[in-house]
């Protein structure tokens, strides 16, 4: 029998002990750092758990995360269904997510991916003896919370919400009064870390401040955590490059994608939906 459920986390964390961190960081996180705020629409199959879609609200897009527990056993469209009544998204919404090759091939097959993805590249630190030592680099205080919130707006970070600043340590240098370089965390405990809002202003690239930003936020991080990663656009390669020569490796290649939970593709008697507590 098909049944779908909104779970709660003390159920959902459960799925923890199948969870590949390298291949599903982005779903881990939404577990173990996003617990509070997600949202876990679930496919069981005669009461065994197949898939989930995870969702987050307090990015400035729909954002999830899709883990295939049974990807055999997974009947898609009618998850992505339920995703939809449950969420209750306008039908022009796009979403987000980062998918790795058979999930985005999967996306794809029912014609919900929107545009191009773009290739991600998961990176996990290796080598601390090539880190530098700064002392340029300074931790931002409360009161600077704003003019933090501002940089990072500027500098495009889409990714930033203003609770990782609330709650995980961010640092800057600055030139003067003003900040030219800011980086902080995604997730910061002792489960994991992931270094993420790392903006240079624009006429002071070519410097090496972000490589004294992340030298600094990975030695912060290591005695956070063991695990320290970060993400990065494969097309960006000076930032590859900057993240390779600190001693950072690639272990995962992935696709950040847009798309919708609306498609002609997609057509399902909602007979076979049910939720439940």
């Amino acid at each position: 029998m098909l049944t779908h459920r909104l779970l709660t986390h003390d159920k959902i964390v459960e799925l923890l002990p199948h969870i590949n961190t390298d291949q599903n960081l982005l779903f881990y996180s939404y577990i173990t750092q996003r617990k509070e705020k997600a949202k876990y629409c679930c496919q069981f199959v005669n009461n065994q758990i197949t898939a989930v879609l995870a969702y987050f609200s307090e990015l400035s897009f729909p954002a999830f995360s899709f883990f295939g527990v049974e990807e055999q056993n997974t009947f898609f469209p009618e998850l992505i269904a339920f995703t939809r009544d449950a969420i209750k998204l306008d039908e022009n919404a796009v979403c987000g997510t980062i998918l790795c090759e058979s999930e985005l091939e999967l996306f794809r097959s029912f014609g919900l991916i929107k545009g191009n993805p773009q290739r991600f590249l998961n990176m996990q630190h290796q080598d601390a003896s090539k880190l530098l030592e700064s002392n340029i680099v300074e931790k931002i205080s409360e009161n600077e919370y704003s003019e933090v919130i501002d940089f990072l707006h500027r500098g495009g970070m889409k990714f930033f919400t203003r609770s990782e600043l609330e709650s995980c340590p961010f640092l800057g240098i600055k030139e003067g009064k003003d900040f030219i370089a800011v980086g902080g965390y995604h997730f910061y405990d002792s489960q994991l870390v992931e270094l993420g809002n790392i903006v240079t202003r624009l006429d002071c690239r070519g410097r090496g401040l972000a490589k004294h930003i992340t030298s600094a936020l990975t030695h912060l991080g290591k005695k956070r955590s063991p695990d320290v990663y970060l993400g990065v656009l494969a097309d960006n390669l000076p930032a590859v490059h900057l993240y390779e020569s600190l001693g950072y490796q690639t272990i995962m290649e992935l696709s950040i994608v847009e798309f919708t939970l609306f498609s002609t593709h997609i057509t399902c008697n909602s007979n076979w939906l049910t939720s439940g507590a």
